[in-house]
């Protein structure tokens, strides 16, 4: 019979787990404290710090656990163990507290590269003093990893329960409950709770018997039920993918690559989860899995390859397509590697991406100056262009100023301006992109603009928050929104000074009859849009067109239209107009 854990029991082995991991404990009850602090703050400045401190305690928490089993290992004495971890712990503390007031895409990427490092870390680092032992490595990350399952199943179910009991109280006992005890509850749980409990689960490196291989069957069935038989649909999708356009000379679409790397990714999961039984006889198709995986990777790397190389030919290298080729050519390495060695280790795997996603944070060959130093490169090639721009290239260049002038700021682009920047960067100290655009003489056009396409068609938008947007409609009496395609039909309606008003809307080929009573006023929407080059850019610009009759004034504003372009005419498929209507004295 199973027995329910005594408050003791729990004590004690809270207790143990802080002592044996004290600077975590700390870091997992400051990061809680200032994270329960930020629910309540108001103030811009002091969030940006508490933000800062609770990315520093997430940083460190997983650093001193490396620097930990590290060193349960050697037994050093313990203030060796503690100084590296400040030592360490302050390196990371420092490029946190480097990013800028308002954390750019860049300095979020550099953290959670360091993050992820840091995790991989913990995997292989209380084995680095050790002498290698390919099942006990297995086991302690299984272990890891099934805590980890573990610990957020456990957190969950708290949470949920301890949440829908505070609801109980509040709504049965009408009881007043601030809010944010739920943001409290969730910070104590997750911060605190979470990791005192995935803690206390980690195994003691220097007790062999904590490090007996015991492979879960249910690990096994999981494995060999449900994972292995999406990854091979998934490899049959893309073989098939790779042989049509090879068959058909095209080239292969850009987020391809992305798929491949998720395969990829997974097959290796997969093929570390079977590894210690994936010989044996009885399992037959893990075996197969086991022996054939890397072979099959070896046409979709060349599918990786052509589809990241191609992107960063015409586009030049972002954050993004730098990390798709890191891990292209990182899964390139391992692949060779589990092909080459005759007893390949497992520990490999975590130990290169590690490595290698350090190199990445910091240096020339970071993905910061690789992207940086690409995207102004291309930037330069544009201002030494001298004939007109096609809207095509406007677009291009619009979308470098974007990612130069959010991470970097504009005046990054000065000293390749040829001055033309000049006199904005003295009177704005931070500008737009389309303010920057312009002061170049150029045309701002979004990455959105589909405007800006071979196949003739038009689509504009016109985009507000309804939640937090509060017109004035003073001076007019009614409201309501006409659609092409969709006719308005609204008998006694509204009623005004005692009148009773009816209306209708009829679609006509210049757009729409609007019928109010018995009186017909002709909305020429189609001129309208087709005279109207407003239409035909992507700025998210109000367009609005005034309509006067004899007893009503009519307001529209546009909301969307679309359709094709021939001739230089506008074919109006959509459009939606919402409608102010002003009945005259």
């Amino acid at each position: 019979m199973a027995k329910f854990p005594s408050i003791q029991s729990i004590i004690t082995a809270t207790q143990k787990t802080s002592l044996r991991f004290p600077l975590e404990t700390i870091t997992a009850f400051l990061g809680t404290i200032i994270a329960i602090l930020l629910i309540d703050e108001k103030t811009d400045s002091t969030e940006e710090l508490y933000v800062k401190i609770i990315m520093c305690c997430s940083l460190c928490l997983v650093l001193f656990l490396s620097v930990s089993l590290y060193f349960s290992v050697t037994q050093k004495k313990a203030w060796v163990r503690y100084a590296s971890s400040l030592v360490l712990g302050s390196i990371g503390i420092a490029l946190v507290f480097s990013f800028g007031d308002k954390i750019t895409e860049v300095e979020a990427l550099q953290y959670f590269v360091l993050n992820l490092a840091l995790h991989l870390l913990v995997s292989f680092s209380g084995f680095i003093p050790k002498s290698y032992n390919q099942n006990e490595f297995w086991e302690f990350n299984k272990q890891l990893f099934l805590r980890i399952l573990t610990s957020g199943l456990y957190s969950g179910f708290l949470y949920g329960g301890l949440a829908l009991a505070i609801t109980a109280v509040k709504n049965l006992f009408d009881i007043e409950i601030n809010d944010h005890v739920f943001g409290y509850l969730f910070c104590i749980i997750a911060g605190i709770f979470n990791t005192l409990f995935f803690l206390t689960g980690i195994p003691d490196l220097n007790t062999p018997k904590s490090l007996e291989l015991n492979y879960p069957k249910g690990l096994k069935n999981f494995t060999q039920f449900v994972l292995m038989p999406l990854i091979s649909i998934y490899l049959v999708i893309l073989i098939s993918y790779e042989a049509k356009i090879l068959a058909t000379f095209t080239l292969p679409i850009g987020w391809v690559s992305y798929l491949v790397l998720v395969f990829s990714i997974f097959g290796i999961l997969s093929f570390l989860l079977i590894y210690p039984i994936a010989k044996d006889d009885g399992n037959l198709w893990m075996k197969t899995f086991n022996r054939w995986f890397y072979y099959l990777l070896i046409p979709l790397l060349g599918l990786l390859f052509w589809a990241i190389l191609q992107r960063i030919s015409l586009y030049g290298f972002t954050y993004d397509r730098y990390y798709v080729l890191l891990l292209s050519i990182w899964l390139t390495i391992v692949v060779f590697y589990f092909l080459v060695k005759k007893e390949p280790k497992i520990k490999f795997i975590p130990i290169s991406m590690c490595i290698i996603g350090l190199l990445t944070i910091i240096g020339p060959q970071s993905a910061d100056s690789v992207s940086k130093y690409s995207q102004l490169s291309r930037f330069e090639n544009y201002m030494k262009i001298k004939e007109k721009l096609t809207p095509k290239q406007e677009q291009d260049l619009s979308s470098i100023v974007d990612f130069l002038e959010e991470n970097y700021g504009a005046a990054v682009m000065k000293p390749y301006a040829n001055n033309k920047l000049d006199t904005l960067l003295k009177s704005e100290k931070s500008a737009k992109s389309s303010e920057i655009m312009e002061a170049l003489g150029f045309e701002y056009r979004s990455q959105y603009d589909l405007s800006i396409t071979n196949d003739g068609n038009f689509y504009y938008e016109y985009y507000k928050n309804e939640s937090q947007n509060i017109e004035n409609i003073h001076g007019y009496d009614m409201s309501f929104s006409l659609s092409k395609n969709i006719e308005l039909n609204c008998e006694d309606c509204i009623k005004i000074n005692g009148v009773s008003y009816s209306i209708q809307s009829i679609e006509k080929d210049y757009g729409t009859d609007l019928k109010i009573n018995q009186e017909v006023l002709p909305l020429k929407i189609i001129d309208f849009i087709n005279k109207n080059k407003a239409f035909d850019k992507d700025r998210n610009e109000k367009i609005i067109q005034k309509i006067e009759f004899p007893k009503y004034s009519v307001l529209l504003t546009y909301r969307s239209a679309s359709g094709e372009k021939v001739d230089n005419q506008k074919k109006i498929n959509n459009y939606t107009v919402d409608v102010l209507l002003k009945i005259k004295p």
